[in-house]
């Protein structure tokens, strides 16, 4: 054989094993770069002058005077932040789900910081939202209202927190 055709092999060989490998390296690594999530940065938020409208707010102050004490009210929170999920593949998937379903204000024991009840507006939620929060807190032994408009039926609070 000759030098050559030796030489003509050598070169294929360190192209097909050396440089094909890092250039495919080298294109998965910018892939994994490029199509990487941004972390989000925090610098510039601020918060809010007046965060509560002033129908929620009243709204509020006449859940605190009614309860006196014995409740503490959540304005404005998640299902999420309520329920657990179960450890699987769709854990993910769930606590965006649970996300979505909006729960206007919460009502929890000060002693046993369990939830007593919950109050939702059903235009804050979708149709099938409403059913599943509905269904969920039912199984969990929490009454819900639905009050359109930050309705305060006083009467109607009282016999559900005594229910």
């Amino acid at each position: 054989m000759s030098a050559s055709v030796i030489l003509s092999y050598a070169f294929i060989y360190f192209v097909l094993f050396l440089v094909v490998p890092f250039v495919l390296v080298v294109f998965a690594m910018t892939c994994i770069k490029f199509f990487k999530s941004t972390e989000f940065v925090a610098s510039n938020i601020k918060l809010k002058p007046n965060s509560l409208e002033s129908q929620a707010g009243s709204f509020i102050n006449k859940l605190n005077t009614l309860v006196n004490g014995k409740y503490n009210v959540l304005y404005g929170t998640t299902l999420d932040s309520l329920c657990d999920v179960d450890k699987n593949e769709k854990e993910q998937d769930a606590h965006s789900y649970l996300r979505d379903c909006h729960l206007d204000y919460v009502l929890v024991d000060s002693e046993s910081s369990t939830v007593k009840l919950v109050i939702t507006d059903p235009q804050h939620n979708s149709e099938e939202n409403n059913r599943f929060i509905d269904t969920t807190l039912a199984q969990m032994g929490v009454k819900v209202l639905h009050l359109a408009k930050n309705d305060c039926d006083e009467t109607l609070l009282k016999s559900s927190l005594v229910a």
